[in-house]
């Protein structure tokens, strides 16, 4: 099973984030409802009514995004965020959930009728052309819905969320081609996964990072040392909280920020042989999208780490 690993972060700081372009409008790849975390998977567009992103959360099962209705019917953290894209009425916005979920569930909502009723009651009656909704549900069955940034309400229903989510991704959706936009994956960050690294000189292979990101910070810690007599080493020379720590587990890169597309800057490195800490930098480039490149102060160049594919 091939799992998605992101530590991103959704809302906050719009502008800093790489964005998708849908038409006219722009998608966060990252995003946060206050603690919450998800990763865009895809974006698309509905007949000029509105622009959508579906947005996933963290150890997202990939191979699940063949199927619509496993995406909907799954019990996970997960979002779309609607712009509006032309004027409607509130009334408007209400009759395309109520006919979503007419579709959506064969012609029998009347079964949820009671939270359908809820759930429309947490709309707006007046809506403005680019207006954002968004519905985040919680896994454990918690729905919540914002307009703007302002939390409309919340409800709770597993059954009922499997048939809303089912308006754009069930077999009978609203339009087949934004469902297929919607599963289509912009991808994960490349820089993150697992990476093997090598000596500079020798071109011997030391040991695995695993590369993740926690707050919109880049960070890599040491899986496992390669050779196997190193193990169980210590940095008796490292500083800090990682003085006396086993090499294995720790944090050598940590809190890099983006430069730009596939470039992380302003972060720190931490050489395990002697245990100085330098400013570095890491970097991908397009023609080269499985070598992590890296370069830090006293580095003798840039290194270059390749990517292990699980």
């Amino acid at each position: 099973m091939r799992t998605v690993i992101y530590y991103i972060t959704f809302f906050a700081t719009m502008c800093s984030f790489a964005q998708t372009k849908v038409g006219n409008i722009y998608f966060n790849n990252e995003e946060t409802f206050g603690d919450t975390e998800l990763m865009l998977n895809g974006a698309g567009e509905r007949e000029k009514l509105y622009a959508m992103a579906l947005y996933l959360d963290l150890d997202f099962d990939l191979d699940d995004l063949d199927d619509g209705n496993k995406v909907a019917d799954k019990d996970a953290t997960m979002a779309v965020t609607m712009k509006l894209i032309s004027s409607m009425e509130g009334e408007d916005l209400k009759k395309i959930i109520r006919n979503g979920l007419e579709r959506a569930t064969d012609g029998n909502s009347y079964l949820f009728e009671d939270q359908i009723r809820d759930f429309i009651d947490l709309l707006p009656s007046k809506v403005e052309k680019y207006d954002i909704f968004r519905i985040l549900y919680t896994k454990g069955g918690k729905i919540s819905v914002f307009k703007n940034k302002t939390l409309l309400g919340t409800m709770n229903s597993l059954d009922f969320k499997k048939s809303l989510f089912k308006i754009w991704l069930g077999e009978n959706p609203v339009e087949a081609e934004l469902k297929k936009d919607l599963l289509s994956s912009v991808g994960p960050n490349p820089v993150l996964g697992k990476w093997k690294t090598y000596d500079i000189n020798t071109g011997v292979a030391i040991n695995t990072v695993q590369v993740y990101m926690i707050k919109n910070k880049i960070f890599g810690a040491i899986e496992q040392m390669l050779r196997q007599s190193e193990r169980d080493n210590i940095c008796y020379d490292c500083t800090g909280e990682d003085k006396n720590q086993k090499v294995e587990g720790l944090v050598i890169l940590k809190g890099l920020v983006a430069q730009g597309d596939n470039k992380y800057a302003d972060g720190t490195y931490t050489n395990i042989k002697d245990g100085s800490v330098s400013d570095c930098q890491i970097w991908i480039d397009a023609e080269s999208p499985d070598v992590l490149k890296m370069k830090y102060k006293g580095g003798k160049g840039v290194h270059e780490w390749k990517k292990i594919k699980e």
